[in-house]
């Protein structure tokens, strides 16, 4: 009789994992993924706020009415700090939605849904980062205007600075997006093996 029960014991300890078990993992992985989440995007906008009110600060503060290229150049630094004010609120809000999804059929979409994203965010860092180089450059105009051959150069640098932006390092931050974007799909595929 001991030795049928420790047989029953041994049949039962050798069964495949209990579903409530892998529903479990599969929780705390989210749980997990949207609390990493949730600080990545409440740093980045942090850091976009700080921005913003630096740069409105400084645009109020030594606005140089007498310049019309610096002024030009405020303007730009204004106009990038309200667009990344508002895509950072539009960012926790859209955030606040996803976190109400719960059901499988949204793990699954998580992939689309980061690469769409991460294209979003990579075009919205290529344009402000272009119009960051203008805005500069236009600063620093007036200084480099006695000079036609300091004009050139600064000119030509510029260019450079924006074909490489759009060349060379938007290519990088694509693979780097599609791998982060193939990992995920990996990680997802192997939470929701259990289906």
């Amino acid at each position: 009789m001991n030795k049928d029960i420790l047989d029953l014991k041994k049949t039962w300890q050798s069964l495949e994992i209990d579903p409530n078990e892998s529903f479990y993992d599969f929780n705390q992985t989210l749980q997990h993924w949207r609390k990493r989440k949730r600080i990545i995007v409440f740093l980045w906008s942090i850091a976009v706020i700080l921005f913003s009110g630096i740069s409105f600060v400084y645009v109020i503060y030594t606005d140089e009415l007498n310049s019309m290229s610096k002024s030009i150049s405020e303007i730009i630094l204004l106009v990038i700090s309200v667009h990344l004010f508002g895509y950072s609120w539009r960012r926790i809000t859209r955030e606040r939605k996803e976190y109400l999804s719960n059901s499988t059929d949204f793990i699954r979409t998580l992939p689309d849904i980061h690469i769409k994203q991460g294209q979003r965010e990579l075009m919205m860092f290529c344009i402000v980062s272009t119009f960051f180089l203008i805005a500069v450059f236009l600063y620093f105009l007036d200084s480099l205007l006695p000079s036609p051959v300091s004009v050139i150069l600064s000119s030509a640098l510029l260019l450079i600075l924006t074909g490489i932006l759009w060349t060379i390092l938007k290519q990088i931050l694509w693979k780097r997006i599609k791998r982060k974007n193939q990992r995920l799909s990996s990680k997802i595929a192997e939470i929701l093996q259990y289906d």
